[in-house]
């Protein structure tokens, strides 16, 4: 028998490393499309009252020292209530971004001879990449 020797091995090895890395890059989710969806997905949650879901996008440290009882009842309590919110954009920095929305929002009973108030405010929300995964960080 005779033996065999396979003259293509850098080129074969070449080929897999290459498949390899590739297969280990980024599938288009970048961190900044990724953000879009969590904060929208997070106002989403505050908008239709589920305060329960809204607390989940808080960041594991957060979470570990604010429960999901005294969260809803620190966002029930407030004066303001929000009308509706828009991703405006983010600037990304390895694992933080800072997220802008535009709110708007009703305020009732704050001004003396005025039932309600209603305007559009940006704010900044500052996220962060934990596992993978965009947390709010208030």
């Amino acid at each position: 028998m005779k033996d065999f020797k396979f003259k293509g091995g850098p080129i074969l090895i070449g080929l897999c490393s290459g498949l390899l890395a590739l297969s280990a890059c980024d599938r288009g989710d970048t961190p900044k499309d990724t953000i879009e969806e969590r904060a929208t997905a997070r106002w989403e949650a505050l908008l239709g009252g589920d305060l329960a879901g809204a607390y989940e996008f808080l960041s594991p440290g957060t979470r570990s020292s604010v429960s999901s009882i005294q969260y809803q009842r620190s966002i029930l309590t407030q004066k303001v209530q929000w009308t509706g919110a828009r991703y405006i954009k983010s600037e990304c920095v390895e694992s933080s971004c800072k997220v802008k929305i535009s709110l708007d929002f009703a305020l009732y009973g704050v001004l003396p001879g005025v039932r309600s108030y209603k305007g559009t405010k940006e704010i900044e929300e500052s996220w962060v990449l934990v596992d993978g995964i965009w947390y709010l960080v208030p």
